[in-house]
């Protein structure tokens, strides 16, 4: 029977290819447009999601008044951490970084690049993946360093580079190990780590509890209650700064870093969850214009239809088994799109990538992916192939065969419905890209009171950084 129902389907697609053409491109069209859409959003529910220790991974806020206002922000003092790990036993490990760039060189080789101070507990806390070298002992040693494999080959191209010496401002580091490059979504940017012993050594560090200059991160043992630890710590800098810093401490989870890091009034009420929300809207709206097309068309070819599914209920066809017969036929059409889309997918990536600002890719070595795509085509021919399935296989055969299945003209019919939504869906989507067109190109071209091509913007580095040590005002 399934070999019956995909010869006729097929026999069909080949009889109307002028039909056939314009239902595949225009699914083809909706499905690559909606799936390039969700490979961004995948990408932004992803962020740092790839942890081991995702689930008992926060960060330290400070939560007061500034500028009058009651504010949020992730800067803390170099002191926090180790009064955190201390002072209360529901954290079980604490890690500190700093970030910023130095002049690295390699005989006479140098190049500005992005570092990142961090406590040793970071390569536990944290799952970034070694090349080479062990991420309980790498930074054991105050002079070592561990670079990514980009890194790497900027500085020492295709040499071995472990065991290495880079000078960072007259130090010199020995690389004890490597990392794979960061992945695309990450919060974290760096090129290099440094152990936190170095901030001391330039004099960085201070035990000022209103110093606010690097970023705490702790993990919670299984045990604990994020809750329960939010009401311990809370007024921890009141009580070493003996209330002259005024400010509360929270934990903010990993899982709210990227997507929900905006805060108002001292509560988090968004952030970029917001702009997921609103893009998975549009890649429905995209997905649902097209299956509406697909079902217009559909039934547009209602009377060429009418006499088979008439003959074939006269045969003893029941209606079920037509309405699985149209399914199929459009399942079949989905799945062709479906191949159609990755093909386009992957064209047009390196241009969506420039737009976005990001660096997607389609994971055809991941299971998941395919099972995704694979519902991904069965929701789409499901939801294309419904309504054509079910009218189609309404006629009657008597009406049919005397030529007068067709109902009356009705004011409201289905088909207007769908033809009406469709275009209001179309109308929404192309005004509000012009809206939103228009507001990027006013942001960008609009007069800020200088030449914005005549400004340039540097890290403090080399000789520049180093007259800064024991002033933290100079730091990044």
């Amino acid at each position: 029977m399934i070999t019956n129902f995909f010869k006729i389907a097929w026999r069909n697609l080949v009889k109307n290819k002028a039909f056939s053409f314009l239902n595949i491109a225009g699914l083809t069209i909706g499905m690559a447009s909606a799936t390039l859409i969700l490979l961004w959003i995948q990408n932004e529910w992803s962020y740092d999601r790839f942890h081991a220790n995702k689930d008992s991974i926060y960060e330290a806020w400070n939560r007061g008044i500034a500028d009058g206002e009651l504010q949020c922000w992730n800067a803390t003092p170099s002191v926090l951490g180790p009064a955190l790990k201390q002072e209360f036993p529901d954290i079980a490990q604490m890690a500190r970084t700093n970030s910023g760039w130095f002049v690295t060189a390699v005989g006479e080789k140098k190049m500005s690049s992005q570092y990142l101070m961090i406590d040793p507990e970071f390569l536990s806390i944290f799952s970034f993946p070694f090349l080479e070298g062990n991420s309980k002992t790498a930074l054991s040693d105050g002079q070592s360093i561990i670079i990514t494999e980009k890194m790497a080959k900027k500085m020492f191209g295709e040499e071995h580079a472990m065991n290495k010496i880079i000078q960072i401002d007259h130090n010199n580091f020995t690389v004890t190990g490597i990392l794979k490059d960061l992945p695309p979504n990450t919060r974290f940017q760096f090129e290099y780590l440094l152990p936190w012993s170095y901030m001391k050594k330039i004099g960085w560090e201070d035990e000022n509890w209103g110093d606010n200059y690097v970023n705490t991160f702790v993990q919670l043992k299984t045990t604990a209650n994020a809750d329960l630890v939010n009401n311990k710590i809370k007024n921890i800098t009141i009580r070493h700064s003996d209330g002259k810093e005024r400010q509360e401490i929270f934990l903010h989870p990993l899982a709210k870093w990227h997507l929900n890091s905006r805060f108002q009034n001292g509560i988090a009420v968004g952030g970029e969850i917001e702009n997921v929300r609103l893009f998975t809207v549009i890649a429905a709206f995209i997905l649902l214009i097209a299956c509406i097309n697909f079902m217009n068309l559909s039934t547009a070819r209602s009377e060429k239809r009418a006499k088979e599914v008439g003959i074939r209920k006269v045969a003893g066809a029941y209606r079920g088994l037509l309405i699985v017969q149209f399914l199929g036929e459009s399942l079949m059409i989905a799945t062709i799109a479906g191949i159609f889309a990755i093909f386009l997918v992957q064209l047009s990536m390196p241009a969506f990538d420039l737009l976005v600002g990001k660096q997607l890719f389609l994971p055809f070595g991941k299971i998941y992916f395919w099972a995704c795509i694979l519902l991904f085509i069965l929701l789409t021919g499901v939801l294309a192939g419904s309504y054509p399935a079910f009218f189609l296989s309404s006629f009657q055969p008597i009406s049919v065969l005397k030529g007068s299945f067709k109902k009356a003209h009705a004011l409201v019919t289905p088909r207007k419905i769908l033809v009406v939504v469709q275009f209001t869906f179309a109308i929404v989507l192309i005004i509000g890209t012009i809206v939103v067109t228009q507001q990027m190109r006013h942001a960008r071209m609009r007069d800020v009171g200088y030449e914005r091509n005549k400004l340039v913007y540097h890290y403090l580095t080399g000789d520049i950084n180093l007259l800064c040590i024991g002033n933290m005002h100079c730091k990044q």
